[in-house]
C-alpha cells in the first residue's frame, strides 16, 4: 500500500534531507569529508541552527565543505524556497532538482549539486523497515502473502547485519546485508545507504526473477491481523473456494455468457464447485470459478490426473495438446514492426478450438513447415494412426534382437513372479514410478524375485531435464540394474559413485547377506537377520583450499549424512557456517551415528557455501559406503558435482567405529549421549536436544534387546 506524499514534504522521503543534524555544521563537514570520493558537487541538506524554519546546504567543492542557506518565505498559503531573491521555488524539492541541472554561482563558485551524502541510519524512517520484528515474526507475515516481491527489513540476529525478508517462489526468503563503515554490502555489491540499496534491487532482480515489489508496512501488518480476528485469508474478507474436484470434457464447449468457461474436448477443469444441478462452477484457462455445463463432462480421481499425464506425456502435467482434427493452417505476414522480431503469424482454425488461434514466427520458411505439418497431421484419420501405432509397437529389429545372448526381455507379472521368483535368464524393465509402487505395496515379494530374476529400472519419461531418482531403496531391494543419467551430476549420480568405489568402479557389487534370508524386509527393522550394528563417531575438524566459481569469498558449512535402509537413513547433522573463510574454515563438531545395517548403508560429506539468502550451495562432497571407511585422522579429498576430484580441497576429519555387539560398549555409548544430551539442553539448542532424545531411545530398545538375548 503506499502512501501519497504531496510536494511540499517530497524531501523527506530524499537520501540528501538530513533534517536536524546533532553537530550541525562540524558534523556536515564531516560526513561531507566522508563522501569526498564522490566529487564535487557532493552535498547534503539540512535544518538551519540559527534560522528557524530555514535549510542549509552544504556542499563539497575544490577540497573542502561549503555552506548556502536556503532561505523560505510564505507566500498566500504557499512558502516559497529559494537561495537568490529572483529564483524562488515552491517546494525544497524543486530547488535541488534545479541547482542538479543548472549551477550554483557566487563569488569565487560554480558548482552543479551531483551525488547526494546518505543519512546515517537513513533506512530507520521507511515504511518497510521493522526494528522490533523477529525472524520468526516476519515469516509469519510474510507467509500470509502470496505475492512474490513483498518484503520487509528488518534488524539481523547477528551484530553489524541486517535481513531483508521477501517472499520467492511460494516461500519466504531471507538475505543477510553486511553493515560496515557506514557502506551496506550484499554479495559482492556495495551501497552507501540501506535505502539505496533497496531502491537498487526495487528495479532489479535480487532473487532468481523476483524484484523487491511490495513493502509490507505497519498498515499491512495491521491488516493481516484485522483478517485474522474475522477470520478470513484473503484481502476484503473472502474466502477462495478450494475444492479436490477434477472433471474431463467430454465435448467443447463455447461461452455463451461473460461469466462461463470455454473449453475444449479432453480438457481438465480443475477447483469444481458443484453450485447447482445442471451447471456447475470451476477453474481454466486462467479463469477462477466460471460456469460451465455438468453435462459436457465427466468426473475424475484427482490422484489420476498425473498418472495420466506420465509416460504417455513426456512433459506430464506440463504437457497441454490441441485436437488437430479438421484443422487448417494459414500463413499471413506480420503488419508492423515489434521487439520479438515476428514476421508471419499461423493463424489456426479448428473445430475444437474456441477462436482464431495465432502463432508468430520469426522467419517465412520457420511458418510454411508449420503449415505444412499441422495440415498433414490434421488430414489423417483415426484409423491409420492407429495402425501405425501398433506396427511400430510390434516391429523389432533383427540385427539388435540377435545382440541379446544373456537375458529374454519379458513384461512383469507381478503375481507370478512374487509367488515363484524370477527366471535366471529372463529381465524386466521399470520406470521408477512402477519399482517404487512394488517397493510400497510387496517388499518381500521384490527380494524374492531378485533372488534369481533380473530387473532393470529407469527414470521415468517426465524427467526431460534428465534428473534422477533416489537409487538406494531399489538397490536395498535387490534391483541389479538401476539406470540414472550419467550426464546429471546431482545426488543420486554422487550416491551411485560412492556405492561402486568398493569395487574399484568395476563389475557388479555382491548382495548383502541380510537380503538372502526370506523374513526380510528392508523397512522393517524387527525382520534384520542377526548382523553387526555400530555406533559411528565422527569428529569434523576443519576444510581446506575452498573455492567457487565467480567473486566472492565462501562462507562454508559441512553436513554429514547417512542414506540406506529407512531405519538408518534420515541422520542428518550440519554445522554452522563459517562466514568468508574458504581458506582454512574450522568446526570442532563430535557427532555420533547408530547403524543398524551397515551392509547397505552410506555416508556422505557436503561442503556447502551459504550465500546471502542463507542458501546452501554445494561446493564439494564425498560418498562412501560404511563398511568401506577406517578408523582414525583422515582427510577426505572432496569431489565436484560430477564425482570429480577437486585439486587440493580436502575435509579434515577423525573417524572410529564401535562394534555394538558388547553390551558394555551400549552402555558406553548411552553415557556419551547423555553427556551431549546435557550440554545441548545447557546451550538451548533444541534442534539437537531432539535428535539425541531420538538417538537415546532408539539406542534403550537395543539395549532392551541385548538384555533379552
Amino acid at each position: 500500500m503506499w502512501q501519497q506524499v504531496g510536494d511540499e514534504e517530497q524531501h523527506l522521503q530524499e537520501p540528501w534531507y538530513h533534517g536536524k543534524v546533532v553537530g550541525g555544521r562540524t558534523k556536515a563537514e564531516e560526513l561531507l569529508q566522508q563522501h569526498s570520493h564522490l566529487g564535487d558537487g557532493t552535498f547534503l541538506v539540512r535544518l538551519s541552527e540559527n534560522f528557524v524554519g530555514d535549510h542549509t546546504l552544504s556542499f563539497w567543492h575544490q577540497g573542502k565543505a561549503s555552506h548556502c542557506r536556503i532561505r523560505t518565505r510564505q507566500d498566500g498559503d504557499t512558502t516559497r524556497y529559494w537561495l537568490r531573491d529572483n529564483d524562488a521555488f515552491e517546494s525544497l524539492h524543486a530547488l535541488v532538482e534545479h541547482y542538479r541541472t543548472y549551477p550554483i554561482r557566487a563569488q569565487d563558485v560554480s558548482v552543479v549539486l551531483d551525488a547526494a551524502v546518505p543519512q546515517p541510519n537513513s533506512h530507520e524512517r521507511m515504511e518497510w523497515y521493522h526494528a522490533n520484528l523477529s525472524r520468526e515474526e516476519a515469516e509469519d507475515y510474510l507467509g500470509r502473502i502470496q505475492e512474490d516481491g513483498a518484503f520487509l527489513v528488518r534488524p539481523s540476529g547477528e551484530s553489524g547485519s541486517i535481513s531483508i525478508s521477501f517472499r520467492a517462489e511460494g516461500c519466504t526468503k531471507h538475505c543477510r546485508v553486511k553493515q560496515e563503515d557506514q557502506l551496506f554490502t550484499i554479495g559482492t555489491a556495495t551501497f552507501d545507504s540501506l535505502v539505496d540499496l533497496v531502491r537498487y534491487y526495487e528495479r532489479n532482480f535480487l532473487f532468481r526473477h523476483v524484484k523487491l515489489r511490495y513493502p509490507v508496512t505497519e498498515r499491512v501488518m495491521q491488516g493481516l491481523l484485522e483478517q485474522d480476528q474475522i477470520g478470513v485469508s484473503q484481502p476484503g474478507g473472502y474466502v477462495t473456494y478450494i475444492s479436490n474436484i477434477h472433471v474431463k470434457a467430454k465435448y467443447s464447449y463455447t461461452a455463451k455468457m461473460p461469466d462461463e468457461l470455454t473449453f475444449p474436448k479432453h480438457a481438465i477443469i480443475q477447483n469444481v464447485n458443484k453450485a447447482e444441478r445442471d451447471w456447475w462452477k470451476g477453474d481454466y484457462g486462467g479463469l477462477k470459478q466460471h460456469w460451465f455445463p455438468a453435462i459436457y463432462v465427466e468426473e475424475i480421481e484427482a490422484e489420476n490426473i498425473d498418472e495420466r499425464g506420465g509416460d504417455s506425456q513426456v512433459l506430464g502435467s506440463l504437457q497441454k495438446c490441441l485436437d488437430l482434427r479438421g484443422a487448417e493452417a494459414t500463413v499471413d505476414r506480420f503488419p508492423g514492426n515489434n521487439r520479438w522480431g515476428i514476421k508471419f503469424i499461423i493463424r489456426l482454425t479448428a473445430p475444437t478450438l474456441p477462436q482464431v488461434l495465432e502463432v508468430g514466427c520469426t522467419s517465412e520458411q520457420e511458418a510454411k513447415e508449420w503449415k505444412e505439418k499441422i495440415n498433414s497431421t490434421a488430414s489423417v484419420d483415426d484409423g491409420t494412426q492407429t495402425r501405425q501405432q501398433r506396427e511400430t509397437e510390434l516391429r523389432i529389429k533383427k540385427e539388435l534382437s540377435d545382440l541379446v545372448v544373456y537375458f529374454r526381455c519379458v513384461p512383469f507379472d507381478a503375481e507370478k513372479c512374487f509367488t515363484y521368483g524370477g527366471c535366471h535368464n529372463e529381465i524386466s524393465s521399470f520406470p521408477e514410478h512402477k519399482m517404487e509402487s512394488h517397493i510400497q505395496k510387496n517388499p518381500c515379494g521384490l527380494l524374492k524375485f531378485h533372488k534369481v530374476g533380473f530387473s532393470r529400472v529407469y527414470p521415468r519419461s517426465t524427467r526431460v531435464d534428465s534428473s534422477n531418482y533416489n537409487p538406494v531403496p531399489m538397490w536395498n531391494h535387490g534391483c541389479q540394474m538401476v539406470s540414472l543419467n550419467y550426464q546429471t551430476g546431482d545426488k543420486a549420480m554422487q550416491l551411485n559413485e560412492g556405492l561402486f568405489l568398493q569395487n574399484g568402479r568395476c563389475g557388479y557389487v555382491l548382495r548383502p547377506e541380510c537380503q538372502h534370508d526370506p523374513n526380510y524386509d528392508p523397512s522393517n527393522l524387527e525382520t534384520l537377520p542377526t548382523t553387526h550394528p555400530i555406533s559411528l563417531s565422527v569428529k569434523i575438524f576443519g576444510c581446506r583450499h575452498l573455492s567457487k566459481p565467480g567473486r566472492g569469498c565462501i562462507s562454508p558449512l559441512v553436513e554429514v549424512e547417512l542414506i540406506g535402509c529407512e531405519y538408518d537413513s534420515g541422520q542428518k547433522y550440519t554445522t554452522k557456517a563459517v562466514h568468508d573463510n574458504g581458506l582454512n574454515p574450522v568446526w570442532c563438531n563430535n557427532l555420533i551415528f547408530h547403524v543398524y545395517n551397515p551392509e547397505c548403508c552410506l555416508i556422505r560429506f557436503v561442503v556447502y557455501d551459504e550465500d546471502v539468502f542463507r542458501e546452501p550451495n554445494q561446493i564439494g562432497q564425498a560418498t562412501y559406503p560404511v563398511t568401506c571407511i577406517r578408523d582414525g585422522y583422515r582427510s577426505v579429498p572432496l569431489k565436484n558435482a560430477y564425482s570429480e576430484e577437486i585439486e587440493l580441497a580436502s575435509l579434515l576429519i577423525h573417524l572410529k567405529k564401535n562394534s555394538d555387539d558388547d553390551y558394555q560398549t551400549l552402555l558406553r555409548l548411552r553415557a556419551q549421549i547423555l553427556e551431549m544430551l546435557d550440554a545441548s539442553k545447557r546451550k538451548q539448542d533444541e534442534e539437537k536436544v531432539t535428535i539425541l532424545e531420538r538417538k537415546l531411545s532408539t539406542l534403550d530398545i537395543d539395549i532392551q534387546r541385548y538384555k533379552a538375548n
